[in-house]
């Protein structure tokens, strides 16, 4: 119960000071950041052809070679723009003043233009003073206001679209629109669409747009200046620019018929070296900024297209929905960092429910609603690393409860797994010692049943051997003296295999190395195995590459059981044709061995269990020859020696065995010394088979 009352106030103490961050405007500027991002994200919107900018930039003024432009020039430009007939026209320019010549014409060309918009500059500061407009336009009511607000940051998000003005021309205060809102109303006008307030609330109804005036905790705003009625900007056309023509075209008649007919013209300055360029989000950098008179015509635009076509205006989500919507994120992060016990899964989790709350924002973007996301985002992490910290600790808190009791039972439990160990150190060594006395026992075994079998059974070969030349022994006779002789050969080499094999796990074989004739070892396997070829009618071949050396040193004997057992399995299952044993040449210091036969051939079913000891291939237990011991034994040989036997068999086209051997090469010098050896080892060799 303690643990959750701790658990719920640090969860409480981390959603007040996520609350409190977010009161204080700590999220503000990542919020007007993300805002940014989803402005530049949208796709690019047609371009508004209601509107036209008459452009002024500094080749202008370098053609003119004046500024500021003359009220003649002016004058002139006007009458030019009027001609085509446009449905209102705004000049973002400050003539307060005359600027001879040419005052008197300009002041009669704003006599007659009725559509004509001047403006003034309103809200005055220290490096931005107050600019009244052109006395004429003051008169006929034909000015708008040209502030624009902005941001801490220095960026425009937010239309002014009009403002309280205490005292104007010596009158009572009255409401001033801005240049961009006073040019929407008057082309709505001509539509049959003018503002109408919504009795019992502060909205107005324009169209099919709906107006409801900015308030300080709109979105991700905190304690913002929404003095005048503000609406947050939706923009449209400012990546893309406005259609537009220059103050030269315009007065040299470059500009096509109709271009400007019913449409809202804006003239303006885009020149650099005037300083009026704003931030906007598009702007990344100081080169991306827009020209006041762009702004303008933007906020134009965008109140146009939502009451004649309903494109939605950006608006914050009301203050309770914003704060159940932060209070749904913190009891999420609550919830990943307490029931959520895997990190891996928190971790997942946490990332697809912020792509989620990210994507989920961006589409109430598009559907004209600015939704906080990053505190949000930042408070349910910061629950959830709250939770987990919890976890960790009291993790940590039962390991170290843990810790200290067993140091307590530590000792004892030392003490007990010592006298276990020692137990089981005395029970190891008599399963050694017995397993010892089994081995000798039946190394002892072996020998005496080698010694009382071999006895016997040489007898018996013996006494069939000379059976075997009475010539008045039936046929009938002769086959069973063959069948007697076969079956005690056979007993032989079973208790020779078992013998070496039991050798070889016992690990009584070493390898003894001598230099080796491969020359003469062949030539004493083609004396031993060619009668037996010839008298089965096959053809027994043993080649050696001249490239292999007379001498290496290897263990001959082993090497040499090797080759025996392949040959003696070859003539075994070879009916017709050939058998042949090839010494290569494969690299420096190195032989491969090849023993190939046309015989019956392997099914690939028993390649597995081939090397196995006492399995037999089914063509070696139809023969009934063979104890299913000469590869086994073979094989563990020639892992003695570091190679290993390798096979490729097909059925009744012929197997080849084959193994790769590393020997030093060694000169007739060394090899005269061990010669005695090899004429000992062979004739040893030849006795003990039987040659």
């Amino acid at each position: 119960m303690r643990q959750w009352v701790r658990v719920s106030l640090s969860t409480i103490a981390t959603a007040t000071a996520v609350l409190g961050m977010q009161l204080a405007g700590a999220f503000q500027q990542l919020e007007l950041m993300v805002l940014d991002q989803w402005f530049r994200a949208r796709l690019l919107e047609p371009v508004d052809s209601r509107l036209v900018i008459v452009t002024i930039d500094e080749s202008d003024f370098n053609s003119l070679r004046q500024y500021p432009i003359s009220d003649e020039l002016l004058a002139e430009l006007l009458t030019k723009i009027q001609r085509q007939k446009p449905r209102v026209v705004g000049m973002d320019l400050y003539r307060n003043l005359p600027v001879e010549p040419g005052h008197a014409a300009l002041q009669k060309v704003y006599s007659q233009m009725s559509n004509l918009i001047g403006i003034e500059k309103t809200i005055s500061g220290n490096n931005f003073p107050s600019v009244d407009p052109p006395p004429i336009l003051r008169q006929r009511n034909q000015i708008a206001a040209s502030d624009i607000v902005l941001d801490h940051d220095g960026k425009v998000r937010r239309n002014l679209l009009s403002l309280r003005v205490n005292k104007l021309w010596g009158k009572d205060s009255r409401t001033l629109e801005t240049l961009g809102t006073r040019l929407a109303l008057e082309y709505l006008k001509a539509e049959g669409i003018t503002p109408k307030p919504i009795s019992g609330t502060s909205q107005i109804q324009l169209g099919r747009a709906r107006l409801e005036a900015l308030s300080p905790t709109t979105g991700g705003y905190v304690r913002a200046d929404t003095g005048g009625f503000q609406l947050m900007a939706n923009f449209r056309n400012l990546r893309q620019r406005f259609t537009s023509v220059s103050f030269n075209d315009v007065l040299q008649d470059r500009v096509p018929a109709g271009l400007m007919q019913d449409r809202i013209v804006v003239i303006g300055s885009i020149a650099e070296s005037l300083n009026d360029r704003f931030f906007t989000p598009y702007s990344q950098t100081a080169q991306m900024t827009s020209a006041g008179v762009e702004v303008h015509a933007d906020f134009s635009s965008q109140l146009i297209s939502a009451a004649i076509e309903g494109r939605p205006l950006l608006r914050g989500v009301p203050a309770g929905v914003g704060g159940a919507w932060l209070l749904i994120w913190l009891g999420g992060g609550a919830v990943l960092g307490w029931r959520v016990k895997s990190l891996r899964l928190a971790l997942i989790l946490a990332v697809g429910v912020t792509l989620s709350g990210i994507a989920g924002t961006y589409l109430l973007f598009l559907a004209g609603w600015w939704m906080p996301i990053v505190a949000p985002i930042l408070g349910m992490k910061l629950v959830a690393l709250t939770m987990r910290m919890h976890l960790v600790w009291r993790s940590l808190s039962e390991s170290h409860d843990m810790l200290q009791h067993y140091a307590k039972t530590l000792e004892q439990k030392v003490e007990e797994r010592t006298q276990a160990l020692k137990q089981q150190n005395l029970e190891l060594m008599q399963a050694k010692q017995e397993a010892e006395a089994a081995d000798r026992a039946k190394t002892t075994f072996l020998a005496n049943v080698n010694h009382e079998l071999r006895t016997p059974l040489s007898i018996i070969l013996s006494s069939s051997e000379l059976m075997g030349y009475d010539k008045s022994l039936a046929p009938k006779q002769k086959e069973r003296l063959t069948m007697i002789t076969q079956s005690v050969q056979h007993l032989l080499d079973l208790i020779n295999g078992v013998l070496e094999l039991a050798k070889l796990e016992a690990n009584a074989e070493t390898v003894e190395l001598q230099a080796v004739s491969i020359p003469q070892m062949l030539h004493s396997l083609e004396e031993l195995y060619q009668p037996q070829a010839i008298a089965r009618d096959l053809t027994l071949t043993l080649h050696c590459d001249q490239e292999v050396p007379e001498w290496v040193q290897t263990d001959e004997c082993k090497l040499r059981q090797v080759l025996m057992n392949l040959l003696t399995n070859a003539l075994k299952f070879t009916q017709q044709g050939a058998i042949s044993l090839r010494v290569l040449w494969i690299e420096a210091s190195r032989l491969r061995f090849e023993v190939e036969d046309t015989g019956i051939g392997i099914a690939p079913h028993e390649m597995q269990s081939l090397f196995k000891p006492f399995m037999q291939t089914e063509s070696g237990r139809r023969s009934g020859q063979g104890s299913g011991l000469g590869l086994s034994i073979s094989q563990q040989l020639l892992q003695l020696l570091g190679s290993k036997l390798q096979v490729h068999s097909t059925l009744q086209v012929g197997t080849m065995f084959w193994f790769d051997l590393d020997a030093e090469f060694v000169t007739s010098a060394e090899s005269d010394a061990s010669a005695s050896e090899v004429a000992i080892t062979h004739l040893e060799l030849r006795d003990r088979l039987g040659a």
